[in-house]
Order: structure tokens, then C-alpha cells, then sequence
């Protein structure tokens, strides 16, 4: 069995893919409302935290990392854990991966080497855009 995992920011689809006949199953959907907050919503301070240092001296501290990529870490996080949960089940023996570069670098962070080594295809693009019918006329040209 094959699972088709497309995903952008804030939604991920697995599907169930079969080649003969042709075919494609929505099994879960994943939604990560999170990343469509505004900066302004996030649990973040307005003014960067202060420092002082010897004399009358003192500077302001700048945060480490957007509050957006820390979202998108979570979210490739929680698609990684899903995926290892499938895998231990026995539910797919294969994977097709479909995300846009800035999502797929960090899902292969924290993705199980055993998981990735079920890995077929990777296709770096958001096509989460196409219907469910147009995504399986892509898998089909694209395999």
C-alpha cells in the first residue's frame, strides 16, 4: 500500500494511492490553524527582552527565530509523528511525499530514518491547490 502525503503550511492530506486501478482515498487530514495567525496573535513579547552591562551601557535582545518557522517545525513534527504511528501499524509500505521546499526541509528533520526509507518519490511543490481528481491526473503523468 501507498500513502500519499501532500502538504503546505497549515494542511496535510494523506491519501491512499493504488496504481492499478487507478485510484486515490483520502485516509486523514491534518490542519494546522496555527501558522495562519498574524504576528500580532502570536504568544510573542512586542518589545525584544533588555540587557544591561557594565556602566550605563545596556542593548535590547533579538529573537532567534520567526515565530512562522517555528510553527512550520511544529507542523512538520506532527506529520513526521503521524507517519512513524502509520508505519509502526503497518499501514503503507510506501510513501510519496509532495510539499513545497520550505515545508519539506524541516519535515526531514524530524521524520524516522525507517520512514524515510520508505520514501519512493519526493516532489517539492504545494499542489495541496488541485482537487483530489486533478492530484491523482498529476501522480499519474508524474509515475
Amino acid at each position: 500500500m501507498t500513502w500519499v502525503v501532500a502538504a503546505n503550511s497549515n494542511t496535510c492530506c494523506i491519501y491512499l494511492f493504488n496504481n492499478k486501478p487507478l485510484t486515490l482515498n483520502l485516509i486523514k487530514e491534518i490542519s494546522h490553524q496555527e501558522f495562519r495567525l498574524k504576528k500580532s496573535e502570536y504568544l510573542t513579547s512586542d518589545k525584544p527582552g533588555r540587557y544591561q552591562t557594565d556602566g550605563t551601557t545596556g542593548g535590547a535582545y533579538s529573537p532567534h527565530t520567526d515565530p512562522k518557522d517555528v510553527e512550520i517545525d511544529n507542523f512538520s513534527r506532527e506529520i513526521a509523528l503521524v507517519l512513524n504511528q502509520g508505519r509502526n501499524s503497518d499501514e503503507y509500505d510506501k510513501l510519496i511525499i509532495i510539499m513545497p521546499p520550505e515545508i519539506i526541509g524541516a519535515f526531514f528533520q524530524h521524520i524516522n530514518p525507517h520512514v524515510k526509507n520508505l520514501i519512493k518519490k519526493e516532489i517539492q511543490k504545494n499542489l495541496m491547490h488541485l482537487s483530489q481528481h486533478e492530484l491523482l491526473d498529476y501522480l499519474h503523468k508524474e509515475l
